[in-house]
């Protein structure tokens, strides 16, 4: 089946995973004991089966969501909720999105996004964060017409179920969506749980992948792209 939307993860797809890292380092380091039991919290959602295991209703929203994994982050910590939830809605949502404005993306971002609008792809944007303050400081959110974190499932990738929403926002049949990112763990697995085609974005010069298309260049995703667009149909 022809492709009719094109969408992207963001951190690590659109600009360099370690332009972030540098950027958030010293607020990181002052709070290393938080971010460590921040990052142990989210792996387990990650987990298959994690709100059966742990009895919790899946949480309906964001707000919902966050509050959840701030209460299990501060039950790790032994610190109360409503201090830990404020500590990570600052420092995970607010700060940290505003260093956006001075990362650079990837080569040929812009020029890749445009050329898929100008031909009539459906674009949307899927990231585990709130993405739509990122993508307004990186100058991209012009490009696309859906704009969601998985969060609002209620899940985190890999589960299908933020993929799931984001075809059906995007008004796509999953089979002719195509999803981008850089992690075969949780962008591939989860686009291609729910059905879509998947292409991953390596620096690397070879890497093993279940992905459709493996690419280190933008450039290369608009000729893949174009590609299947001229492809026969079948």
């Amino acid at each position: 089946m022809k492709l009719q939307a094109i969408a992207f993860d963001i951190d690590g797809t659109l600009y360099p995973s370690a332009a972030l890292f540098v950027r958030m380092l010293p607020g990181a380091i002052r709070r290393l004991r938080l971010l460590l039991a921040f990052d142990k919290i989210r792996k387990q959602i990650r987990q298959p089966g994690f709100y059966a295991e742990r009895r919790i209703p899946i949480p309906a929203g964001v707000d919902a969501f966050h509050r959840m994994q701030s209460a299990l982050t501060a039950e790790r910590l032994g610190r109360k909720p409503e201090l830990v939830h404020g500590h990570i809605e600052s420092f995970f949502y607010g700060q940290q999105e505003e260093v956006f404005a001075r990362i650079r993306l990837f080569p040929h971002v812009e020029a890749c996004l445009e050329s898929l609008r100008a031909a009539g792809y459906r674009l949307g944007a899927l990231s585990d964060f709130p993405a739509r303050r990122k993508l307004q400081l990186l100058k991209l959110d012009k490009y696309f017409d859906v704009i969601m974190t998985s969060e609002e499932s209620g899940y985190v990738k890999p589960h299908r179920a933020s993929f799931d929403q984001l075809a059906a926002q995007l008004g796509v049949p999953a089979g002719q969506t195509l999803y981008v990112g850089n992690s075969e763990r949780y962008d591939v697995a989860g686009a291609q749980a729910a059905g879509m085609r998947t292409a991953l974005i390596s620096r690397r010069r070879r890497v093993e992948s279940a992905a459709d298309f493996v690419f280190r260049d933008y450039r290369q995703l608009t000729d893949f792209v174009a590609r299947q667009a001229a492809a026969p149909r079948a």
